[in-house]
């Protein structure tokens, strides 16, 4: 009986030295796993990037204003957005269904089907590699906790002589909680997808540099 209490306080003082390295660990794989799928994210037909800025110039070709036709960002961002939604809510739902043979679609399906996101080994965790295939891993589960959320980024500035670079980029954000034997974790993480990047000819108008 004072053995077992040893070996169980034992394992519970090691646990606890553990949960730090499990967190970064955690946190590193549910990002890998977000990029994973923004990456992989439909991006809609190349027409809808057609026509987002917006040029007005005077008789001498000066730009006069740089505008953004946010109607078609907006829808834009709206798709993207939903299609990580639904993707994520898919994949929750134990319900995501590979679309062909790639690493991403069958690794989708697999956290679809388990809900494990990664499974650290406590000889990692530990610094040593050499004992990896003898020591139990930790399975590192995720909930994802709301919405997606996008918010539209622009950054317009001076290029070079005489050219203006016009940035545009929609930032998601994903709430999710990793999940570890005995604790849980929150993590909010953002994302930034560049949508369009053009280079025009002219000044940047002063408005946009005070």
């Amino acid at each position: 009986m004072c053995l077992l209490s040893f070996f169980i306080v034992s394992m519970t003082s090691l646990y606890i030295h553990l949960i730090p390295s499990m967190k970064q660990y955690g946190k590193m794989e549910v990002e890998r796993f977000n990029q994973l799928i923004i990456s992989h994210c439909y991006f809609t037909d190349d027409s809808q990037y057609d026509d987002l800025v917006i040029i007005e110039r005077d008789d001498e070709k000066n730009i006069q204003l740089i505008d953004f036709d946010m109607v078609k960002v907006n829808q834009l961002a709206t798709n993207i957005v939903m299609d990580i939604e639904n993707t994520y809510a898919s994949i929750e739902e134990g319900n995501y269904q590979a679309l062909d043979d790639s690493y991403y679609q069958r690794r989708l399906k697999e956290v679809s089907q388990n809900g494990i996101i990664s499974k650290v080994s406590i000889a990692t965790l530990l610094h040593l590699p050499f004992f990896q295939p003898i020591f139990p891993t930790i399975p590192i589960r995720y909930k994802h906790l709301s919405s997606v959320s996008g918010s539209i980024t622009k950054k317009i500035e001076n290029y070079g002589v005489n050219h203006v670079m016009v940035e545009l980029s929609i930032e998601v954000t994903m709430n999710l909680t990793m999940i570890y034997p005995f604790f849980e974790q929150y993590h909010s993480h953002t994302i930034k997808i560049p949508v369009l990047l053009e280079i025009f000819q002219g000044q940047i108008p002063l408005v946009y540099t005070q």
